[in-house]
């Protein structure tokens, strides 16, 4: 869509859209008290009936955000930027793509095209379903940014492309309309004329934005958060956080208590040299004590109650109100995680891979839905990146992410290896189920994954035992290299299996086996 003078002066007047702007605006503001814990504290409402404004600051002031909450929730969404396997590919000649390959690698703020869907796109994803992920230029450069709904006047969507977009900005009465041909910035004080302060072109011919979110809110025009569905969880969590923080604060600490005794300044008469005592402030009672002070309790007299050893102590308060809040914060982020992810967490795995994997299907398939999401953003950003560098060889491209997302443990990883190498599968089979193991068992530790995944394309027979490697190939040189592998391994520097040549490396342990295999007593032939 292109804009006419007119067009821009009814839209600032009309804002036709304004609906669907301020809805997202208002879930952003909810949002946002949640994930990122600002203005968390007007958030938390006056408790009608329970209690007064003075109790309602007071609980506003010593609330805990839910910003860790939501960083749990969404801690599998990581694994969609980590998984193994996907592509990237461009219609380009090759070395434009290498070129591109540079660009990908620092695109904005230092991060790569993957980093800034990871760390700029997605907290936006969950945090401003109807903001904006928009390319910018400057200085011969293309890059992708943020734009946040409460910067917008108004935008219309066909879909998650919109035809036009007004933003506000930080000059009074100045706005920013960015159409299909021009990005300019527009000075209108309320009546029937603008002025253009500033005209460029746009290099695309469409409004290079989309709006970042990909679910639509059902029954509305709007696009909600992945964690729209756990906000009203979320508010009930918040808030008995907050009235457990406040009863921790008020009763959680015992209280002492102690007979009164006499002051000895004044030997309980209140009075020193004429005047109240300073001590005790002419109360005739010690008024602090210390550790070394002594209770003197008298002996009891015929009929007297005995009141030793209840002459002090602690009054411990209850704790079955915090408890019970405890428990229910707990079942509430529980059920946050069953809504979001079709699972609720295990602390311990299955006892099977099967049974493990029938509790991280609902996951998985979530997690296909964000890299889905993801891969249509990187789509869109790598296009317009393209179309802008190389706009006459530029063809298309395509951004598929990895859906390995490594969610079992290494035990169940290792049962369905060898169940696969007990059941006869494939060469081929048994390398990816291997690979598989390595991932999960290395999966913190990028230098023993990558040693271990060398190796396993190094050592002969990788797939058999001593045993087996014998019956297929004893006394052969092959063999001799399985036989002493591990023993070779001991030679190596300890960044040799990482560093050193994966063709040289074998070529050191065949030199090995071979001097073992020659000093190796030979068959006796009659």
């Amino acid at each position: 869509m292109i804009l006419t003078r007119t067009d821009i002066i009814r839209i600032l007047k009309e804002r036709p859209n304004a609906a669907s702007v301020l809805a997202g605006q208002q879930m952003n503001k909810v949002l946002a008290v949640h994930i990122a814990g600002i203005g968390m504290k007007p958030y938390l409402e006056l408790i009608n009936s329970f209690e007064n404004e003075d109790q309602a600051r007071v609980r506003q002031k010593y609330a805990k955000s839910n910003k860790d909450v939501f960083e749990r929730l969404g801690r599998p969404i990581d694994d969609v930027f980590t998984a193994r396997g996907g592509s990237i590919l461009m219609d380009l000649p090759k070395e434009q793509q290498r070129v591109m390959h540079e660009y990908m690698a620092d695109v904005e703020w230092g991060y790569s095209l993957r980093e800034w869907m990871a760390n700029i796109a997605l907290p936006y994803y969950k945090m401003d379903p109807m903001g904006l992920v928009m390319m910018e230029v400057g200085q011969n450069e293309a890059y992708p940014t943020y734009k946040c709904v409460a910067d917008i006047y108004d935008y219309q969507l066909s879909g998650r492309k919109p035809e036009y977009v007004v933003f506000t900005t930080p000059i009074k009465n100045t706005y920013r309309v960015v159409d299909d041909a021009n990005d300019r910035t527009v000075r209108w004080d309320g009546g029937d004329s603008i002025q253009f302060t500033e005209v460029f072109t746009n290099y695309w011919g469409y409004v290079p934005a989309r709006v970042i979110s990909d679910l639509l809110r059902t029954g509305e025009q709007v696009y909600c958060s992945p964690f729209d569905a756990v906000v009203e969880l979320a508010d009930q969590v918040l808030r008995d956080g907050s009235v457990k923080n406040v009863l921790k604060l008020k009763h959680g600490f015992p209280k002492w208590w102690q007979h009164q005794i006499s002051c000895s300044d004044c030997k309980s008469t209140g009075l020193k040299e004429g005047k109240s005592c300073p001590s005790c402030k002419g109360t005739g009672k010690k008024l602090s004590y210390d550790v070394a002070d002594v209770i003197n309790v008298p002996i009891p007299k015929n009929g007297d109650p005995q009141i030793a050893p209840d002459v002090a102590g602690y009054i411990a308060p209850p704790i079955d109100g915090l408890d019970m809040l405890t428990a229910e914060i707990k079942l509430l982020e529980e059920e946050m995680v069953h809504t979001v992810w079709g699972t609720y967490d295990k602390e311990n795995s299955k006892d099977t891979a099967f049974a493990w994997l029938l509790d991280a299907q609902p996951k998985i398939k979530r997690q296909n839905k964000f890299a889905n999401w993801a891969e249509y953003l990187e789509q869109f950003i790598l296009t317009a990146m393209c179309e802008f560098y190389y706009p006459s060889s530029f063809k298309g491209c395509s951004v598929n992410y990895g859906r390995c997302y490594i969610q079992e443990t290494p035990e169940a990883a290792w049962e369905k290896y060898q169940d696969a190498r007990k059941n006869g599968a494939p060469q081929t089979s048994l390398d990816e189920l291997l690979r598989e193991y390595y991932y999960t068992k290395y999966s913190h530790n990028s230098l023993e994954l990558q040693k271990h995944i060398r190796l396993m394309k190094i050592e002969p027979f990788v797939h058999q035992t001593i045993q087996e490697a014998k019956l297929t190939a004893g006394g052969t040189v092959d063999y001799v290299a399985k036989l002493y592998f591990t023993e070779w391994l001991g030679t190596l520097g300890e960044g040799d299996p990482v560093f050193v040549d994966q063709q040289v490396l074998r070529s050191r342990l065949y030199t090995y086996a071979e001097q073992k295999y020659k000093a190796m007593p030979k068959p006796i032939t009659v």
